[in-house]
């Protein structure tokens, strides 16, 4: 199929493409529910369809373009102060990490990307930093700069498991549902737009690239929305238990993937 001049999924099988729509639309439902989390679910489960650079350029492009619709929640709920802290850090070490990103080979990439979302996924679910909490909420501007220049560094070469980890900073701040939220959405949107301006920069967004992300859109938008409206209905703890074992699984075996092709 040839659009604009340019051949989108051009090496994919139709069982293939098939199977990408699905895990965008899945991601992106995912997302709807809690704000965050379609990104590592792309990249894990996208990187068996398309090479590793190829699947976190496209998950970052099509985030991007669908965290529009989360925004007036955010504005209206999110703690601002809290993520322009945070932001002052997120910036310049994203563009970092994304020269990183750029020198890595496919290998690499996916047993560094897979070993960054194992290790934010079990800190998440062990709470490890749990016993910090309170020192974290009397210093934040201490640990601010810690949490998003770390933060900044694994979006910036991975593309996923950075919001995984903010969520523990943010979490200390805003203990209820709907604040940690919105703020998480303040967050990701600093992430994404930022992130995509340096991919761009760095020449790692093609024309065709972005014509997938435009294909994927419609199916990742209607996901997110139904997500977004089943969220109050849903057990959190339940989900995410789910969801983190789910994630551990495909990591595992991305970590595994790159480590055979070295």
């Amino acid at each position: 199929m040839t659009l604009f001049g340019l051949t989108p999924f051009a090496d994919l099988s139709v069982a293939q493409l098939i199977m990408l729509f699905a895990v965008f639309s899945g991601a992106f439902f995912v997302k709807g529910i809690f704000g965050y989390g379609a990104v590592p679910l792309l990249i894990v489960a996208g990187s068996f369809v398309v090479e590793p650079h190829h699947a976190v350029v496209l998950a970052e492009l099509t985030n991007f373009m669908t965290h529009i619709q989360y925004m007036p929640e955010g504005i209206a709920r999110g703690q601002r102060t809290l993520v322009i802290r945070l932001g002052i850090f997120l910036l310049p070490s994203i563009a970092v990490g994304v020269w990183v990103f750029a020198k890595l080979d496919g290998a690499a990439l996916s047993m560094l990307a897979g070993a960054v979302i194992l290790g934010s996924l079990f800190a998440d679910w062990r709470g490890l930093l749990d016993p910090v909490a309170p020192w974290v909420r009397n210093n934040a501007r201490v640990a601010a700069p810690v949490f998003g220049v770390i933060a900044g560094l694994i979006s910036g070469i991975i593309g996923a498991g950075a919001v995984s980890f903010i969520s523990l900073f943010v979490r200390m701040f805003a203990p209820d549902r709907h604040g940690f939220r919105a703020t998480i959405i303040l967050v990701t949107a600093t992430i994404l737009a930022w992130r995509t301006l340096a991919l761009g920069i760095a020449g790692q967004v093609t024309l065709t690239i972005a014509l997938e992300a435009l294909l994927l859109l419609p199916g990742g938008a209607v996901a997110g929305l139904l997500g977004a409206r089943v969220a109050k209905r849903l057990i959190d703890a339940n989900f995410f238990s789910a969801y983190r074992i789910l994630l551990m699984f495909g990591a595992t075996l991305m970590f595994y993937r790159g480590a055979a092709a070295l």
